[in-house]
């Protein structure tokens, strides 16, 4: 048969098939118990396919679709948006360490520390990190405290049955102490016999952070006599920062500990075997420049010890009203870079968050505007944090820039003081919402790249 007779052939059969499929009911004949039914022309031609995806297939498919979805709302949020953390880099893996170390907080301690200036005292902002971190991933207890007569946050206050010499690495001069022996928190205490502390919650706290059962006395001197809650512990002396431990209680809230000797206290630890810890360490009228005048071996030992993940330093308020020239900002910038680069040093496992300062206002023309100066300073330290290595959170874009103090001292009730420089603790509890979901944000992404 000739090629032209065969195309003939299947053409005429197609045409006697079209016809009989266009006419055949779509719902078939009934021939008694049986429905003869007829497939389409285009089932015929198209003959047995591929099955397609499986129901698995498709909904992958369909959930890295999803995914991907809220990936760019993640990466929009981290190319745009006023309180997104300025990242070394655009690392979006900066955190990372961070957030491996915080889904294992079950199973070890994870410190973070919060150092500031006077913006965080009494705890403000540094306690809803730590009551929405503990909450989340475990932990509890007040963290590191100095040891003080009289001492109050509003988590936890405490009172001593003596009033030590304090020596401070800020403030007045008149304090300062000997060879930079100041220890974690940028102070000491000494003492000379007897002293009985006694820590207790404060009544408002239901937090998380109101619990303990792990007291840690960091001291350095003369042999030691230590008791707290029936323990006796008498560590010989030592000029290096002893950490001395005493287990309590699950669930303990108040304690007493008493300690007798010539010797240094750098501080008291109330902390959970597990879980997160966050140390509020407010420096009244200090810059963030005294880092460097601590000796690396009093904080290195601590933070290495401690596993310290995260060092927050939130810094640059009180050197606005004095910081107008470009070479004022320049300089304090470049002595802001060696805090960051000897941070890093001491403790290589933490990240650095900075954070840079509110908006401020004062008297402008007889109106409170922000300080001229305030916007090029904010600049100038992102700039230095990322090119140092460390993270850089802009709370003055975060709380609506120019202007926005005066809107948050005439808000009812008030978010920031009259002296429109400090946050009410309904203020800084909102700042601290804001740092806390932000942080999230960025471990919810790492969340979704690494795991889902």
């Amino acid at each position: 048969m000739k090629a032209h007779s065969i195309l003939l052939f299947i053409l005429s059969a197609i045409a006697a098939l079209a016809v009989l499929c266009h006419v055949f009911p779509s719902d078939g004949i009934q021939l008694g118990p049986v429905t003869l039914r007829m497939p389409s022309l285009e089932e015929i031609l198209r003959g047995e396919e591929d099955e397609g995806e499986t129901p698995e297939e498709l909904m992958a498919r369909r959930m890295a679709a999803i995914r991907e979805a809220r990936k760019n709302d993640f990466l929009d949020f981290f190319a745009n948006d006023p309180a997104r953390i300025h990242l070394p880099q655009d690392d979006l893996a900066f955190f990372d360490s961070l957030f491996v170390a915080l889904d294992s907080a079950g199973s070890h301690r994870v410190r973070i520390m919060h150092y500031g200036d006077s913006q965080i005292e009494e705890d403000r902002i540094s306690n809803i990190l730590r009551d929405s971190l503990q909450t989340r991933f475990g932990g509890g207890g007040p963290g590191l405290l100095p040891v003080l007569d009289q001492y109050y946050t509003f988590s936890i206050s405490e009172g001593s049955s003596a009033e030590p010499r304090r020596y401070l690495a800020y403030g007045p001069a008149e304090m300062r102490g000997a060879a930079g022996r100041y220890g974690p928190l940028a102070q000491k205490s000494h003492y000379d016999g007897t002293v009985t502390t006694t820590f207790f919650p404060v009544k408002e706290n239901v937090s998380p952070s109101r619990y303990f059962n792990r007291l840690t006395l960091l001291s350095a001197g003369s042999d030691l006599y230590v008791k707290c809650n029936g323990a006796i512990q008498e560590p010989a002396a030592s000029d290096s920062i002893r950490h001395i431990v005493f287990h309590l209680p699950d669930s303990t809230e108040r304690v007493s500990v008493t300690h007798s000797g010539s010797h240094d206290i750098y501080g008291v630890m109330l902390d959970r075997e597990t879980g997160v810890c966050v140390d509020n360490i407010p420096m009244r009228g200090c810059s963030g420049l005294v880092f460097t005048g601590i000796k690396a071996d009093q904080l290195s030992g601590f933070y290495n010890t401690e596993n310290v993940r995260l060092i927050i330093l939130q810094y640059g308020g009180n050197s606005v009203p004095f910081t107008k020239t470009e070479k004022q900002i320049s300089d304090f910038c470049s002595d802001i870079a060696r805090q960051i680069v000897y941070l890093q040093e001491q403790a290589p496992g933490a990240r650095i968050l900075f954070i840079g300062p509110s908006d401020m206002s004062t008297t402008i023309q007889g109106k409170m505007q922000t300080y001229k100066q305030l916007p090029a300073i904010v600049d100038s330290l992102r700039v230095t944090a990322v090119r140092s290595g460390a993270a850089y959170w802009d709370m003055y874009a975060a709380m609506g820039g120019q202007g926005s103090m005066t809107q948050w001292v005439r808000q009812s009730p008030p978010l920031a003081n009259e002296d429109y420089i400090h946050f009410t603790r309904r203020g800084a509890a909102k700042m601290g919402d804001m740092l806390y979901e932000t942080l999230m944000l960025y471990y919810e992404y790492y969340k979704l790249a690494n795991y889902e």
